[in-house]
């Protein structure tokens, strides 16, 4: 696309299917039998400026665009319109003197308007000094208010000012060029509901497209689900003991820190009553009784061996030894701690105790660990036919996330009415939480023919229809309603609303669907 400005002419030169401006390229434009090289414009991507005499001759110019850049090649020829007011440039009073000035006001219809006023005026003006009486006093207040009017701005507009007044109904001419009088050239919808997005704005916004191509892809389900702990990458920690909770050698660890297998958690001194106490202790204090008597037995035995039978002395020592045994089993039940392990190595994403807090041996789970390198999705179908022909899937969490997903099987158990099916997530990224709800792509048995564009090329008009948009000409893109599938967690497949070839916006989709 060439712009004129002035005496110059910027090229903007783009790769035809992806909108990406070309760096490095050389640029040769002929006219009136006139050859200049442009040469880059430094800062700007894929911008050439050149300087041609013919650029100041009003007309129409037969242009031959010579394109090499280091991949390719082109030719281009095409018809420059150049109007008499932009040729003749902004100075009043160069050229022919009078008739110069003459015709400029003839070619512009608000000078010609301001100096028929300026002409009323010096005749009100003579009238008003030479007549007397009512004719005198009507061509004073007629002149007043003329002069009131000129000051004001209200009667004639000069070249510089907006006319889109004069020009309300019509469409602008598609390939009339921009005068140099500073008009706007931001982006801006146009009254038909496309948008005019000049080529500066399109590099900011870094404007991408892609050429529609027909194309087959999988049938696809969407369904709903939600990231859980993998069975053998999650644990409880629970206690087997009624007793009072003390922190391990490193202190509680607390949510989200990362535990190691086998590692203590925590202790559980045993909680016992005063009367369990005291009958512990009685019991303890009567195997010892027991076994000093046990002892002396032993003792006497042995200094009579020989004279008494041998069984009698192994029998009085395996009693002491069963008296010793009870006794250290006894000791312990006052004074030993639980130790709770880690059965896993994983993040901690539950504590639910404190220091000295009382706990029961029951199901309540104090830790649970869950390994974030083994995540898995669990999904619900209400149609079993989805269930049975799943052979792929993708997940998209609600900030944008796409998970690859691996069907591993569904239950034979029905949940609500509903097959729960599970997926195995290869390569969990970082941030996933269990719980977390995900939308899935499901891929089932069968084929459907569309177009298939990025994801990001859908945005949303303002009823919430799906729409993309396309890149029908340099500066002007086009709203089109379309109707599509998803294929995976990035990809959508549209089967109505746009054709083949069309260049359709994939970058950039987003900020041009929010001009106004």
């Amino acid at each position: 696309m060439a712009v004129v400005q002035g005496r110059h002419l910027l090229v903007h030169l783009d790769r035809f299917a992806t909108n990406e401006p070309v760096n490095g390229a050389t640029v040769e434009v002929a006219a009136d039998g006139e050859a200049v090289t442009a040469a880059p414009v430094p800062g700007d991507d894929g911008v050439y400026r050149l300087e041609a005499g013919w650029l100041s001759k009003p007309g129409a110019h037969d242009l031959t665009v010579s394109i090499t850049a280091a991949d390719a090649s082109d030719l281009l020829i095409g018809s420059l319109e150049i109007p008499v007011t932009l040729a003749a440039g902004p100075v009043i009073g160069t050229g022919n003197g009078v008739a110069d000035v003459l015709g400029r006001v003839r070619q512009d219809s608000g000078l010609l308007l301001g100096a028929a006023m300026v002409f009323l005026l010096g005749v009100l003006t003579t009238v008003a000094l030479t007549q007397r009486g009512r004719t005198r006093t009507a061509a004073g207040a007629a002149l007043i208010g003329l002069g009131l009017l000129l000051a004001s701005g209200a009667a004639f507009a000069h070249g510089d000012e907006d006319h889109s007044q004069d020009n309300k109904g019509k469409a602008p001419a598609a390939a009339a060029p921009m005068a140099p009088t500073g008009a706007s050239e931001s982006p801006r919808r146009l009254p038909d509901g496309s948008l005019y997005v000049p080529k500066p704005s399109q590099r900011l916004l870094a404007v991408r497209t892609t050429v529609a191509k027909p194309q087959e892809a999988a049938q696809t389900v969407q369904l709903i689900g939600q990231i859980v702990a993998d069975p053998n990458g999650g644990g409880h920690v629970q206690a087997t003991q009624t007793g009072r909770i003390e922190p391990g050698d490193k202190g509680l660890p607390f949510v989200g820190q990362r535990v190691e297998a086998g590692q203590v958690l925590a202790y559980i001194a045993p909680a016992v009553t005063i009367i369990d106490r005291s009958g512990i202790q009685q019991q303890i204090a009567t195997v010892e009784q027991e076994l000093v008597i046990a002892e002396s037995r032993v003792q006497r035995l042995r200094k009579l061996e020989g004279s008494v039978p041998q069984r009698d002395i192994e029998e009085a020592e395996a009693n002491l030894n069963g008296l010793r045994r009870r006794r250290a089993a006894l000791s312990p039940t006052l004074t030993t701690k639980e130790a709770l392990r880690a059965p896993i190595s994983g993040i901690v994403t539950a504590n639910n105790v404190k220091v000295g807090q009382v706990v029961e041996g029951r199901d309540q789970v104090l830790f649970e660990i869950v390994d974030p390198a083994r995540l898995m999705v669990e999904a619900v179908a209400f149609d079993p036919r989805v269930a049975n022909t799943v052979h792929g899937a993708t997940a998209t969490t609600a900030d944008g996330v796409t998970l690859t997903l691996e069907h591993l099987g569904h239950s034979l158990a029905l949940r609500q009415q509903a097959i729960p099916l599970l997926f195995q997530i290869n390569t969990p990224p970082q941030g996933l939480s269990v719980g977390q709800p995900v939308r899935i792509v499901a891929q089932i048995q069968g084929t459907m023919s569309g177009i298939v564009l990025p994801r990001q090329s859908v945005v949303r008009g303002p009823n919430g229809q799906p729409l993309v948009w396309e890149h029908e000409s340099p500066q002007r893109f086009v709203a089109r309603p379309v109707r599509m599938q998803p294929v995976d967690g990035n990809t959508v497949l549209v089967s109505a609303g746009i054709g083949p070839e069309a260049r359709i916006v994939t970058d950039g989709a987003g900020l041009l669907n929010q001009v106004r």
